[in-house]
């Protein structure tokens, strides 16, 4: 769970101003998710493919922002779906270019030619803008799945979410959404009853997740689980 103060994008450019007839745009929230298959690689080279995507989506973003301060109208959703492709682009490239650098000479050519190397499933880009919650609209939910064709048979993944307004009224209660999480915890915690061959470390990760669970649970409006 994240949570932030949502801002207008300011509109520097008095012309633009006035073309506007506004100082600001609406400011938009968003979340980039990669999704990977973990194979060969240590953790470490993940961890500097993770946090090259950390400094790749800020700069995306940045941009993104700045092309946004000088339009003469709200971007469009397809204008910011070009934007987000953008952020994608540079992302990859620079994630692709932290690992190679990364690599020592033995890994680079084992992971080039017989090494198994973390497989990619897919990428994914969610946005909400301050105009989405102006429509008596108090969440909006996003969801993503990539079936085994798409993961090139390593899977059928998906991954759910919600971007609540949390100064609005309180939000409609989307009862799909609090059955799958509630059959979620459930099966979690029967994980954790099972046979006892949990070790420490994943006995702590289950209810960590857990506790995530409840917590989205409570902030969309579900009855307590």
């Amino acid at each position: 769970m994240w949570t932030t103060q949502l801002k207008p994008i300011p509109v520097n450019d008095p012309t633009f101003r006035m073309v506007l007839g506004e100082d600001d745009l609406p400011g938009i929230a968003g979340v980039v998710v990669v999704l990977m298959e973990e194979d060969g690689w240590p953790n470490d080279i993940a961890t500097t493919g993770y946090n090259a995507l950390i400094e790749a989506v800020r700069l995306g973003v940045a941009k993104a922002a700045a092309s946004f301060q000088n339009a003469t109208e709200e971007p469009t959703p397809e204008q910011i779906e070009a934007q987000i492709a953008l952020v994608k682009d540079l992302a990859a490239k620079m994630v692709k270019g932290a690992i190679i650098e990364y690599m020592s000479g033995t890994q680079t050519a084992w992971y080039g030619t017989l090494g198994d190397n973390d497989d990619i499933i897919g990428t994914e880009a969610f946005t909400v803008s301050q105009d989405d919650f102006t429509k008596k609209v108090n969440t909006k939910t996003f969801e993503r799945r990539w079936n085994d064709d798409e993961s090139d048979g390593s899977g059928d993944w998906s991954i759910t979410g919600t971007f609540t307004n949390l100064d609005g009224p309180p939000p409609v209660v989307d009862t799909n959404q609090c059955a799958k999480i509630a059959k979620q915890i459930k099966s979690l915690q029967e994980d954790l009853e099972g046979d006892g061959d949990i070790d420490i470390n994943e006995r702590k990760k289950i209810l960590r997740t857990i506790g995530e669970l409840k917590r989205r649970s409570l902030l969309i409006g579900c009855p307590k689980v």
